[in-house]
């Protein structure tokens, strides 16, 4: 009896594994939304600059570089205060304090690509992104002026504005 049930619970993750990678194969990718491998930027200087006339392809092309630049600039910053800070207890709160960030971020930035629609929700989702990571990451400069004593040179964010 529970080799048949363990021969049924793998013919389930068999065919729920099937499903899934079906799903996941099947339709259009949205230029903004695909998966591309992190580089790691070290300035504001890597931004590209999205301002200008552009179509709407090359403004979302435009702005993933965008988003993913800003994101990786936070995720270093946050990575940054968690090494500097030596009580365990603040490392955990700094990094579910972030956890909590991105995952609101991720949600808002969603909400505004649904609102929109087709190419220019992709873009809008990917403009927000960028907006958010920008703002986050002043935040975050100020939080490590104040608890840490440090001004970042690297990556020329202006604190306090």
């Amino acid at each position: 009896m529970q080799s048949i049930t363990l021969l049924a619970l793998a013919g389930f993750l068999l065919v729920t594994a099937f499903l899934i990678s079906q799903q996941t194969q099947s339709g259009e990718k949205q230029p903004g939304l695909i998966v591309t491998p992190r580089a790691k930027y070290t300035s504001l200087e890597d931004m590209p600059d999205c301002s200008g006339e552009l179509t709407i392809q090359e403004a979302i092309i435009c702005f993933n570089e965008a988003a993913q630049v800003s994101e990786s600039l936070v995720m270093t910053l946050e990575d940054a205060l968690v090494d500097m800070e030596t009580d365990t207890a603040r490392q955990v709160a700094l990094i579910e304090s972030q956890i909590a960030w991105a995952e609101a971020r991720d949600f808002e930035c969603d909400l505004v690509r649904k609102m929109a629609g087709g190419n220019e929700g992709v873009l809008k989702e990917l403009v927000c992104q960028t907006e958010l990571n920008l703002s986050h990451l002043t935040r975050l400069e100020r939080y490590r002026n104040d608890w840490y004593g440090e001004k970042d040179a690297e990556n020329k964010v202006e604190v306090g504005q």
